[in-house]
């Protein structure tokens, strides 16, 4: 859908779609096994396409992008849907064989929510931490700079829960 790009949707660290950096619409999940000559990736996907409740799905920002502008972008059905996802992850795994895992990045960045945002962190100390998120890493984790020190530092998930709606990382306790 060339149109897409016309509507508010992003990307939230990691792997969650949203509407108007507001509403989840929907979100991926990704399983690799590495052996030594092969990857297996599984790729998981949900997304609410048409199910106004309870909160927004995908043709509800179509329909609201339409009333707004005066446009008819058509609404997706799954099959249309489904064909659009495969077709854009085969381009996408195309251009990294051929160009490289940098053209995938900056394909993200252009969806992101996160960039320069300003955010507050628990250290393991319990102190509070200050920081601007400048990006993501070669493992995909959270590059954070740290404030006012400038130091940049990986922020893994299995160690901290995340409201990054919120800017607040907070390390897990068990």
């Amino acid at each position: 859908m060339q149109s897409s790009s016309k509507l508010d949707l992003g990307l939230k660290w990691p792997n969650d779609i949203y509407a108007y950096g507001a509403s989840k619409l929907g979100g991926s999940i990704f399983n690799t096994q590495v052996d030594s000559i092969e990857a297996i990736v599984n790729l998981g996907v949900g997304f609410n396409l048409s199910n106004s409740k309870p909160t927004l799905c995908l043709n509800d920002v179509i329909a609201q992008y339409n009333a707004k502008h005066s446009t008819t972008l058509p609404a997706l059905s799954y099959e249309k849907t489904f064909a659009l996802i495969f077709n854009k992850l085969e381009q996408l795994y195309d251009r990294v064989q051929r160009d490289g895992i940098e053209v995938l990045q900056h394909e993200y960045y252009r969806y992101w929510l996160h960039q320069d945002a300003e955010i507050s962190m628990v250290g393991t100390e319990g102190e509070s931490l200050q920081g601007t998120i400048v990006g993501i890493d070669e493992y995909g984790f959270l590059l954070v700079k740290k404030q006012p020190s400038g130091e940049t530092v990986s922020v893994h998930p299995d160690g901290n829960s995340f409201d990054m709606m919120q800017g607040l990382i907070v390390p897990k306790f068990n």
